[in-house]
């Protein structure tokens, strides 16, 4: 990612112009995170072995967790679902890291309401983000 910014702007003692007001999320951190999580993340491959997919669903709930740590107020508690889930689907296949349990584990996760989370996120990032790849 090229920055155009100096090094003079990334002083954080000199808040002037582009300061945020308490309380309010820099779009920016955020996007950054989303994007990186959709262009960098492994995709499950129907191929994978249960280790390949636990791996896999590790980074994920890894990755996840830092967007909800930045994520805007208006989709804080999507994000943090969407991390919640993917967290404890990693959690599920540490102590049963088969296939059979990364079924069950989809299943009991790929719910309407985690698809409804999922979905404001990705509105939220296609609205506030930009194409920024």
């Amino acid at each position: 990612s090229s920055s155009t910014q100096d090094t003079s702007t990334q002083d954080t003692s000199v808040d002037s112009e582009n300061s945020i007001a308490p309380g309010e999320v820099s779009y920016e951190a955020f996007c950054n995170s989303a994007s990186a999580n959709d262009s960098d993340l492994p995709q499950i491959e129907s191929t994978d072995d249960a280790a390949a997919i636990t791996t896999k669903i590790n980074a994920l709930a890894a990755a996840l967790s830092d967007t909800a740590s930045k994520a805007p107020t208006e989709i804080k508690s999507a994000a943090d679902k969407v991390a919640a889930a993917a967290q404890a689907m990693a959690d599920s296949l540490k102590s049963d890291p088969s296939l059979d349990s990364f079924d069950a584990v989809v299943t009991k996760f790929a719910t309407p309401d985690i698809d409804a989370a999922t979905e404001s996120i990705n509105k939220l990032v296609s609205e506030k983000c930009g194409a920024s790849k």
